[in-house]
């Protein structure tokens, strides 16, 4: 054999060494790549599926406000996510004031809810899928529910809570006309406290609505009254338009609370 023959019968297994180390390299990194591709996928269709479990509840709830004794039972297949309620936070405190008076119409916590997103390579903090961020809302289509993303310590979490609406309206007699401040709150801090991670089933239920009054005679006169809401750290306000009779205000302010009960449903 010649020196030339050797080489070429050596190169062949070495080409093909090569060849199939690369041709292996190449097959595992599709496979990863293709596998990444199929998680985040997944993770995606997961996280829309949670979305949809947070506004399906936000419009459960819609269906039973106001409503006492109605209820509905609602199913969450989880998608690798963690329900939790938290009643005994949130705190929504009003005030009113009219010209230089001054007077805290409510201070109580409300409860709000939260669901703890799966993993996904999407970043929708800040993003409200209902209401927005204002504190208060005066327009009767304005939501009150505030249904957003927030960055929680490890993952993104959608949180449901609700802020007031208010309105103003007047009510005359054949002596006095009188100003009706009324403010709408929907108060979640009746709830179970529940934590849950996979499917579970829920209740939604409208225990009560009730109602808070307060009447005021101002001696003094002005076009609106401004009503503050304070919602753990954020705030903002309204203002509603008054009457005056002569030289003097009639104002009745009323606080219309629907107390929302989420509880454990064992199916």
């Amino acid at each position: 054999m010649s020196f030339n023959n050797a080489n070429k019968g050596l190169a062949t297994p070495a080409s093909l060494s090569i060849l199939l180390f690369s041709f292996t390299i190449l097959t595992v990194a599709t496979y990863h790549f293709s596998i990444r591709s199929i998680n985040t996928k997944s993770g995606r269709l997961n996280f829309e599926a949670a979305k949809q479990d947070m506004l399906m509840l936000e419009n459960s709830i819609g269906s039973v406000l106001w409503s006492p004794s109605s209820s509905v039972i609602l199913s969450f297949e989880g998608y690798g996510g963690k329900f939790e309620t938290k009643p005994d936070v949130r705190r929504v405190l009003i005030n009113f004031s009219y010209g230089s008076s001054y007077d805290i119409i409510f201070n109580a916590t409300t409860g709000y809810i939260k669901y703890e997103m799966p993993l996904v390579d999407l970043n929708e903090a800040g993003y409200f899928f209902s209401g927005d961020k204002r504190t208060i809302v005066n327009q009767s289509f304005a939501k009150m529910a505030q249904l957003y993303m927030t960055n929680g310590e490890d993952k993104q979490e959608i949180h449901l809570g609700y802020r007031p609406l208010a309105i103003s309206f007047v009510e005359t007699s054949e002596n006095n006309t009188v100003n009706v401040l009324r403010m709408f709150i929907v108060n979640l801090n009746s709830s179970e406290s529940l934590v849950y991670q996979g499917s579970f089933h829920i209740k939604v239920r409208c225990v009560d609505v009730t109602v808070e009054t307060r009447n005021y005679n101002f001696s003094q006169v002005g076009s609106s009254a401004v009503i503050k809401a304070f919602i753990d750290d954020d705030e903002g306000e309204v203002h509603l338009p008054v009457s005056s009779n002569g030289s003097f205000t009639l104002v009745r302010t009323e606080i219309l609370i629907c107390d929302i009960r989420v509880e454990e449903v064992n199916r």
